[in-house]
């Protein structure tokens, strides 16, 4: 990773925050077809969360810019 940094080449976000985001974007495209599955409804929120404690380190880290912020989308599918 120091290298890609060195040579600019990083990506924006951290990869483990990047995969669930990815993740939390297909349940809640799931979820919007699929209004009756709980399970899957449970499962958002508690990605949402690891997403909230992830951003959270990362913004005291200054990985994230402070003003950086997820939309959780669990209110529209209620």
């Amino acid at each position: 990773m120091k290298v890609l940094k060195e040579n600019e080449l990083a990506p924006s976000l951290p990869e483990d925050l990047a995969s669930l985001l990815k993740k939390a974007e297909s349940l809640s495209l799931h979820l919007e077809k699929n209004r009756t599955d709980q399970y899957n409804k449970r499962a958002l929120q508690l990605i949402e969360a690891k997403i909230h404690k992830i951003s959270r380190y990362y913004k005291h880290k200054g990985i994230l810019p402070q003003n950086w912020k997820y939309e959780a989308k669990i209110a529209s599918i209620t």
